[in-house]
């Protein structure tokens, strides 16, 4: 019996426990489970993720997929194009409140199929029963599945593809992903040996997309992989063996955030230890998506470390790093914020916070580490465009929600080559020395428009940086001076944690636009007794909120179930749709007909 194994979440932030679309592959020729994998299709983002699942199973496999209250609403056409692909008729025209399952053969015949319909003013609808047998195929007993499975060097390969499933070109037999191209990537300009380990726990479809991933870049040959295990799972380990990378298996600690704090800090413990002669190292999670330059960019940016004590890692993401704020990757900035999505450190710096770890009840490691007493006045350095795309949902700290609303909404740097900036100018005196001549021959917006998130107010494309003086007295942002112009410039506004001393640097449709906050920021000089520091009212942030939600709100358009749904007219606030989302009896959806309207 199935029970929710898998990739299940251990708690989710709206929804039943057991909400979503559970995907089982059985294989054909014996009775084997090769595959349980949840969704939680209640919210945003992970239809894409069920999309590349269902794909990514092999042809003849016996596969079962159930839809639970809440599964629908978020459901998406990519999804739904999927499991119609399958051969179910009944999983686009399912509604809210109805459960569905789906038995059949991929790429053959579609078993059997229920669905329930939901009476006026019942929810959920009752429950649903779905008896079928499966007769093994006879045909694929003993039967050699691909030419390349006899191969003597490739036994180990076959024999994962056999017993696990949802790997896609890793066990296809045309155009079949083979460990031994990692060897044939193009070399990058090294100075020295910077292994990279991956933190991963029990997602190894995740762990496989990052490590297939990080073998198809330039530099992959000569760059040490350790992959560090959050418990002792299976199949994560069967595929670093097929795939030739280290592991190091890491008894889980606690629940949460503990455990994955825990984890981090044995990732960085382990790498180190295995890599004497490594002196920074690149920490990786499992839910990336890698630029081409990945490697080349830290190789290029590494000397940093070495250069300036002020700086104390190197990130490849950035916060702002949006189709509107960012747009030069060769560029390079520093700020006081978080290590995240793809950062090095040096050994130095990781046995310094090893031994002043974050505690139980804290909070999360890399909110740790900005701690004052840990950072130390030290900064971050970044791309204006990120390396890495953050590529899960549905996590502990990333919700569908968030993943929709911001982080699908980034872009990362796509080509193998850029041009990178010059590391010294980002040595701290070197850093302030440009952004004060910046700052000098800036233009200074001083009269801010009523209506600040029109932006016609702002000159897109402009050789000469623009100046906003806005008011600050720290780096809190308490009167929400930073936050309002991050909102209508449309990038994360969640933080203004790429901040450099007062100062926050973004793009406007390609002009540089600084934020300087007075009298906070020690570069709030030209500022004459800080007449002209920019203070939104309430009416301002009102304003600038309902802009950010249309804007946020447009990852509706593709979606039907939700364009339609009489609780979600008018501006829609994400908070109503969190809410629908877990409580959906609190304005339950009419049944109108079989074609799933609301």
């Amino acid at each position: 019996m199935y029970a929710s194994s898998g990739e299940a979440v251990s708690a989710s932030r709206s929804g039943s426990r057991h909400s979503g679309v559970h995907v089982v592959a059985v294989h054909e020729a014996r009775p084997k489970l090769m595959m349980a994998r949840h969704f939680l299709t209640y919210q945003p983002a992970e239809h894409a993720r069920l999309a590349s699942c269902v794909m990514g199973v092999q042809h003849g496999r016996v596969l079962v997929v159930m839809g639970v209250p809440e599964w629908i609403l978020f459901l998406g056409s990519d999804a739904e194009n999927a499991l119609v692909t399958l051969g179910s008729a009944w999983a686009a025209q399912a509604a809210q409140g109805e459960a569905w399952a789906w038995v059949g053969v991929v790429g053959g015949a579609s078993l059997a199929e229920a669905v329930t319909t939901r009476e006026m003013g019942r929810y959920p609808s009752t429950a649903l029963l779905l008896d079928t047998f499966v007769t093994k195929s006879v045909a694929a007993t003993g039967r050699v599945r691909c030419a390349w499975y006899s191969l003597p060097d490739r036994c180990l390969q076959a024999a994962f593809c056999e017993r696990y499933e949802g790997y896609s070109d890793l066990c296809t037999c045309n155009g079949t992903f083979f460990p031994e191209t990692r060897k044939l990537q193009e070399s990058i300009l090294t100075k020295e040996s910077i292994p990279v380990v991956v933190v991963t726990a029990n997602k190894p479809h995740h762990l496989y997309r990052v490590l297939r991933n990080l073998f198809s870049i330039p530099g992959a040959a000569q760059t040490e992989v350790l992959v560090a295990v959050d418990g002792a799972h299976q199949e994560a380990l069967a595929l670093t063996e097929v795939l030739g990378v280290g592991v190091v298996v890491h008894r889980p600690e606690g629940v949460g955030n503990i455990r994955t704090n825990a984890n981090v800090r044995f990732a960085l413990y382990s790498v180190f230890r295995s890599f004497p002669q490594a002196d920074k190292a690149i920490v990786v999670e499992d839910d990336l998506l890698l630029s081409p330059d990945f490697l080349r960019y830290f190789h290029h940016v590494s000397p940093i470390l070495d250069l300036d004590p002020t700086v104390f890692c190197v990130n490849a993401f950035s916060s702002n790093s949006f189709v509107d704020t960012a747009s030069d990757p060769s560029v390079l900035l520093r700020a006081r914020t978080y290590p995240m999505y793809g950062w090095m450190v040096s050994r130095a710096y990781s046995t310094e916070v090893l031994n002043n770890w974050v505690r139980p009840g804290i909070g999360d490691w890399d909110w740790w580490l900005t701690w004052e007493d840990l950072r130390k006045g030290r900064d971050v350095v970044f791309p204006e465009v990120s390396r890495t795309f953050h590529a899960g949902s549905a996590g502990i700290h990333v919700s569908g929600f968030e993943q929709e609303v911001y982080f699908n909404r980034m872009i990362y740097n796509n080509m193998s080559h850029v041009p990178l900036m010059d590391i010294n100018l980002l040595v701290r005196a070197r850093y302030e020395e440009q952004l004060r001549y910046d700052l000098t021959v800036a233009s200074r917006q001083v009269i801010i428009p009523r209506d600040l998130c029109d932006m016609s107010w702002l000159t897109p494309n402009t050789s000469r940086p623009l100046l906003l003086y806005v008011y600050a007295v720290d780096d809190n942002d308490e009167h929400d001076s930073y936050k309002i112009f991050l909102t209508c410039f449309r990038t994360y506004d969640l933080s203004t944690r790429e901040m450099y001393k007062g100062v926050m640097r973004v793009r406007w449709r390609g002009t540089v636009v600084y934020l300087v906050g007075c009298p906070f920021s020690p570069f709030c000089f030209h500022n004459e007794k800080n007449k002209v520091a920019f203070k939104p009212s309430a009416m301002d942030l009102q304003q600038a909120s309902l802009a950010r939600d249309a804007w946020e709100n447009t990852f509706l358009k593709g979606n039907p179930r939700l364009a339609h749904h009489p609780a979600l007219t008018s501006p829609l606030n994400l908070t109503h749709l969190v809410t629908l989302a877990a409580h959906p009896t609190a304005s339950p959806p009419t049944h109108v007909n079989g074609d799933g309207d609301w």
